[in-house]
């Protein structure tokens, strides 16, 4: 089962080839615990992506993240576990 830091950098690679500004948001002590890992934009579209290995699940705080960002609206808020999930919600 590939880690969860492969999925992550074939994602990047991916989302910039389909022209995303591409950002690995980092944890740490000055960070908002739950944000997802990585956030994509392309014309004024901004989508997060929470990467999880197949079978993993978010942590409470980090669907409620997701949760939030949905629903203040223009952004989309999504958990993947492959490039071919990313692909679907890049698209």
């Amino acid at each position: 089962m590939a880690l969860e830091s492969s999925i992550t950098r074939s994602i990047v690679l991916l989302a910039k080839s389909l022209g995303y500004w591409t950002f690995k948001i980092a944890g740490g002590p000055m960070q908002t615990a739950g944000i997802p890992d990585l956030l994509c934009v392309r014309s004024g579209k901004a989508v997060f992506l929470e990467v999880k290995r197949p079978g993993r699940r978010t942590s409470p705080l980090q669907a409620a993240r997701i949760h939030e960002i949905r629903t203040i609206g223009g952004a989309v808020a999504e958990v993947v576990t492959s490039v071919t999930q990313a692909r679907e919600v890049l698209a």
